[in-house]
């Protein structure tokens, strides 16, 4: 089991879809993973469902696992083509419940990193922001961008002073 003071991020993910959690449960285990890939999966209605204690590691950020916290809402993409021949393209769908929820599972996990002795300052990026800076100028770039996830900058959005 990890401790609280080992985590360095909360990381912000889209599901890419809008698939229920039974279909995003059994892709996970289509992949093999043991663990979900999110310790919280936020419904378009808002309805947060806790997949796994924050002190578990789960399967969010290649990587980064042990260090992260990962919270995750369903959708971040629109599809640009037609129902037959779908071309689906990232786009921030987030419902203002979604927006709600995602606030409320950051200051849930703050809580409970600072009950557990993490007193450090935690970054909260996107999924996106993990991709490697390759031209080594401090800034993620779209083009540097290994995933669009979570489709919108959550860096700036939760960024705190």
């Amino acid at each position: 089991m990890r401790t609280a003071k080992g985590i360095k991020y909360i990381a912000i993910h889209c599901s890419a879809g809008f698939g229920k959690l039974p279909s995003i449960e059994a892709f996970w285990k289509s992949k093999g993973w043991k663990s979900p890939g999110y310790h919280r999966l936020i419904d378009v209605d808002g309805t947060i469902h806790n997949l796994l204690a924050f002190s578990k590691t789960s399967n969010g950020v290649l990587g980064f696992n042990e260090q992260t916290i990962n919270i995750c809402y369903i959708g971040g993409v629109e599809n640009i083509g037609t129902t037959k021949k779908p071309i689906w393209k990232a786009d921030d769908t987030r419902t203002e419940a979604q927006k709600t929820a995602i606030k409320t599972c950051i200051i849930e996990a703050e809580h409970w990193l600072q009950q557990n002795g993490n007193t450090n300052k935690i970054i909260i990026q996107g999924h996106r922001d993990f991709s490697p800076d390759l031209n080594k100028n401090g800034i993620i770039e779209s083009w540097e961008r290994i995933k669009e996830c979570p489709s919108f900058d959550a860096k700036k959005e939760y960024q705190t002073p």
